[in-house]
């Protein structure tokens, strides 16, 4: 292989840029923070313009770390948050802020979609229950609310597709993020003219539909000034964080699950055929593997709870990591490994804005059940670990119960870099939990799609292979799974008694 390989990978929280160089090794990264923006209670919208500048600034950082130069960049993968809408007008600037995957504003809406179709049809179509803060359901909210933002759109996109549309001047989308909208045939990987006439929406208003490691366009002269690359280098089309996440860390065939823990969490495995849950808890989605499928489950709120916590009541160890440089959320953890497993009797709810598998309730509200004055603040942050443990093993049960093979759990994101939070996983799911030899999947997943599209790899098997592996198991504790499988039952029966108090909840101001 010649050249180097640049993979972006547009998160909630944050862009990252992995450099790979012509051996496949690691060669420089970069990353950029940017907020969620929340002008109302339960929106969540982002910038694309603040993506665009973090994008460049991201690729800045990794080529001068990496010290190459940046003619040596070949070709360029995406990848990206999955379900957003950014609509833009003809000469392409955004007409509103992207509305992203936590934002909660399109219950009716959903409930729209679910009447015009039917929930079950929608299901068999699209492998999706319908969700607020899927691109769909935002799509019509825009219509409904804002119609004379939405007559100015001549063209709506996911995130990591903006980024495209900056980069090459191509309107383009791939299955795996496509398969997230509500608009697409999951089994056909391509748009349901059913659905789309159903909603009303022009078909010339989504993009075309390209493979992920397609080459979707070229660097044009205006991006390659903003970034500092040659012009005309090969940009793959890309997909959803996911399907990256799951290349990234070698989940090309079935078996193997990952557990990432982000800004959200998500169980991911991968599939030769598309299987359907047929309760609708689980979403169906088209892998970046051309013939394959990912089945995910996939909650709002994982590593996000232990931000919330970071930001709201963490100010102790944010001044130390001020003062340090220490990392503030290994100094969190550090913190919980204090308190015992089962944090004394204390449960918490992670549904901080929502959540999806396995209630679909955008209504549901975090909380911590059994607190009383023996609890501290190492209680505190070890529920959070444990309770989004709970969330994740919700996914994980529901993958039995559908018999698809559950051999081998490897945990991705950055809650993997956590010891004891792989330790609670694997208390809690009773199989041991592998690490992704990379904390970087799906940037790095990106890039390898990008060696596909320049044809340094002959396809995305080949390009995984021998790239990707797992280190660092930890395996159940005997005594520390009696006590999570205790616990987990009271976890589960917790939702079902404060339903309805949520839901008064949301009626409130």
């Amino acid at each position: 292989m010649s050249g180097v390989l640049l993979g972006i990978d547009l998160g909630t929280s944050s862009v990252r840029a992995t450099l790979l160089g012509p051996d496949g090794a690691l060669r420089g990264l970069g990353s950029r923070e940017y907020p969620i923006l929340t002008p109302r209670p339960g929106w969540a919208e982002q910038d694309p313009d603040t993506w665009w500048a973090a994008a460049c600034d991201a690729i800045a950082q990794a080529i001068r770390r990496s010290r190459i130069r940046p003619g040596e960049i070949t070709a360029i993968g995406l990848s990206g948050q999955m379900h957003g809408l950014v609509m833009v007008d003809r000469a392409g600037a955004p007409v509103r802020p992207a509305i992203i995957w936590p934002d909660a504003r399109g219950a009716d809406e959903r409930t729209e979609i679910e009447e015009r179709i039917g929930p079950d049809r929608l299901h068999r179509i699209t492998g999706l229950p319908a969700a607020t803060g899927f691109f769909a359901v935002s799509l019509l909210w825009a219509r409904r609310h804002e119609p004379a933002r939405y007559a100015r759109a001549a063209r709506a996109m996911l995130p990591k597709d903006y980024l495209r549309f900056r980069l090459t001047g191509e309107h383009a989308t791939d299955p795996s993020d496509g398969s997230g909208t509500l608009l697409f045939d999951v089994r056909r990987r391509t748009w349901s003219e059913e659905i789309l006439t159903s909603l009303d929406i022009p078909r010339d208003l989504v993009p075309s539909v390209v493979e992920s490691a397609a080459v979707a366009g070229r660097l044009r002269e205006a991006a390659a000034r903003d970034t500092g690359l040659r012009p005309g280098v090969i940009v793959a089309t890309g997909g959803a964080d996911q399907a990256m996440g799951a290349l990234g860390a070698g989940l090309v065939r079935p078996g193997a699950v990952a557990c990432a823990i982000g800004t959200g969490g998500q169980v991911v495995t991968s599939l030769q055929e598309a299987v359907l849950d047929p309760r609708r808890r689980l979403h169906t989605l088209c892998h970046a593997v051309p013939g394959a499928w990912l089945l995910m489950g996939a909650m709002l709120s994982a590593g996000l709870s232990l931000r919330w916590f970071r930001d709201a009541l963490g100010e102790v160890e944010r001044r130390e990591a001020a003062r340090s440089g220490a990392d503030p959320y290994a100094l969190l953890s550090a913190e919980a490994e204090q308190a015992e497993p089962g944090a004394r009797g204390l449960v918490f709810l992670p549904y901080l804005g929502g959540e999806r598998t396995p209630h679909m309730d955008p209504r549901a509200r975090g909380c911590f059940v059994g607190l009383s004055l023996a609890h501290t603040r190492a209680h505190i942050v070890r529920a959070i670990l444990e309770g989004v443990a709970f969330g994740m093993n919700d996914s994980l049960s529901i993958l039995r119960e559908l018999g698809v093979p559950v051999e081998t759990v490897v945990a991705t994101g950055g809650g993997a870099r956590s010891r004891l939070w792989r330790q609670i996983q694997a208390d809690v799911y009773g199989v041991p939990v592998w690490r992704s030899a990379r904390d970087e999947q799906s940037s790095y997943g990106a890039a390898l799609l990008a060696g596909v599209a320049a044809g340094a790899y002959r396809d995305v098997r080949e390009a995984c292979e021998g790239r990707t592996s797992w280190a660092d198991p930890v395996w159940p504790i005997a005594a520390h799974r009696r006590v999570y499988e205790r616990q987990y039952a009271v976890y589960r029966s917790l939702y079902p008694t404060l339903r309805e108090a949520f839901e008064q909840l949301g009626r409130l101001p």
